[in-house]
């Protein structure tokens, strides 16, 4: 007598006895096969005679493990439906780990238990496709994870999913964040930057003020971008926290801000002592009757006082160019060669054994600040004859163009390293074998009164060339 199943297993077997894709099998109750579909044949590759009287661990000695205990679950009665068996079936054609969804269904025979039939579709292309994406998440995730301090995924403003590490940055536990709006974690004045943000799906990195759970501020950084969560697009946002970036830029503008505020204060209150000085030992110089040791110590003295006049100015300047936002010119109708000539013949004057070599050509004519111009020629010549030897030239040269003029400082000192000329235009940057009269600010002031003349200043520096400081500066400076 053939083996009956339930009415329900009949007609489930009928209508699938002819589906392509389904392969269909009896097993007795040793769990031999005795029956093996067409589609069955084609899925495994092998033919019925291979399955005739054999049992699975014989024609599938990789699926036995898994298989076996749901074969011996129907022999007792019970029906299993879509579970899931992976292994290496052994087939002759592919021997890689393949997975498939079985049914199994108990049937009998006169009323007694003979066998079960059984029901396998293979889903390895699902299966692996199905894994193939997991990866690729985790890959993401990991990836987010190292490049930022956290992400999460949000639909409309509503957390979906959150990292540990942003969690623990907001220190709540991740399921207490899921589900809650955005605006419980950014602080109210960030809200409403946020609210747009989201509303129009910015994609460029935007900054903004997050709150803790314990009500503490956070400065961050975020950027967000569409990606595909549980088949639906919603939004990845990574999150970087630039707390402790801010609070250094903070200290380090409030620092910037007193030592400026300080130095312009010193610089002001310093002039009225030091022009008393100058008052006084100028009477000294002209009244006479000083010995020779004490002439030559009122000659120090005046020497001492210039160069702290010098320094004065050059605080009081650079407090003007950091807060004023730039140093102040006054142009008015200039012809260079002269100024040229009175600077050179001072630095001569003060610089007796030095070889200071001025050249012009063309028109000097133009319209600039005279007093800003002579203190960028006094702090470039001032440079070169203090960076060279004294056995060297300095040389001088201005040669005026249809547009501008330009100016070349050169000297024959050791090159400039390549690691200083970035800084050489900085605020308090001295070079290495830079002396102790100077701050440092000679330099940075030069280029400051350069762009009030709306010009512009570089060098160039190197074994056989020496140091030249290169200027253009056009004829008619802003203003004029």
């Amino acid at each position: 007598m053939a083996p009956s199943f339930s009415e329900e297993a009949q007609q489930c077997f009928g209508a699938l006895l002819h589906a392509s894709g389904i392969g269909l099998a009896f097993l007795d109750k040793e769990l031999r096969f005795r029956f093996v579909s067409t589609a069955l044949m084609t899925l495994s590759g092998l033919p019925g005679s291979a399955y005739e009287g054999r049992s699975v661990g014989e024609v599938w000695p990789g699926m036995t493990k898994e298989l076996t205990p749901l074969l011996q679950r129907a022999l007792a009665g019970e029906q299993v439906a879509g579970a899931r068996v992976s292994g290496q079936p052994g087939f002759t054609s592919n021997t890689h780990v393949r997975h498939f969804r079985v049914t199994v269904l108990p049937a009998s025979s006169g009323g007694l238990r003979s066998g079960v039939g059984l029901m396998m579709e293979d889903e390895t292309e699902r299966v692996e496709r199905e894994q193939a994406l997991r990866e690729s998440e985790e890959r993401l995730r990991g990836l987010v994870t190292v490049s930022c301090d956290g992400y999460f995924l949000h639909d409309a403003g509503i957390v979906l999913d959150v990292s540990p590490a942003l969690a623990n940055l907001f220190g709540s536990p991740p399921e207490e964040m899921v589900g809650q709006p955005l605006a419980r974690w950014v602080a109210p004045e960030s809200r409403e930057a946020v609210q747009r943000a989201v509303s129009r799906q910015v994609e460029s990195p935007y900054e903004l003020t997050g709150l803790r759970a314990d009500g503490k501020r956070l400065f961050l950084e975020v950027l967000g971008r569409p990606v595909e969560f549980c088949g639906r697009s919603v939004r990845m946002t990574a999150v970087w926290d630039i707390s402790a970036r801010k609070a250094a830029e903070e200290a380090a503008a409030r620092a910037d801000t007193f030592r400026e505020q300080l130095l312009g204060v010193v610089g002001h209150d310093l002039r009225t002592p030091l022009y008393a000085i100058q008052l006084s030992v100028g009477a000294l110089q002209r009244g006479g009757g000083l010995s020779e040791t004490q002439a030559r110590q009122v000659t120090h003295v005046s020497t001492a006082a210039r160069r702290m006049e010098r320094m004065i100015h050059e605080l009081l300047d650079f407090t003007r160019a950091r807060l004023a936002g730039g140093i102040p010119v006054k142009p008015t109708p200039l012809s260079l060669d002269k100024l040229l000539e009175r600077v050179v013949e001072e630095f001569q004057v003060s610089h007796p054994t030095r070889l200071i070599v001025c050249k012009t050509e063309g028109d000097m004519r133009g319209s600039w600040d005279e007093s800003r111009l002579g203190q960028l020629l006094d702090n470039l010549v001032g440079n070169a004859v203090q960076h060279s030897p004294e056995d060297t030239p300095v040389e001088v040269k201005v040669v005026g163009g249809p547009d501008g003029v330009t100016l070349t400082v050169r000297n024959e000192g050791p090159p400039v390293p390549l690691e200083e000329r970035a800084t050489l235009f900085e605020p308090f940057k001295r070079g290495k074998r830079a002396s102790g009269d100077g701050l440092g600010l000679g330099l940075y002031i030069a280029r400051q009164i350069v762009v009030a003349l709306g010009g512009r200043i570089s060098v160039e520096s190197g074994v056989g060339l020496g140091t030249r400081f290169i200027v253009w500066l056009p004829r008619h400076a802003p203003g004029s």
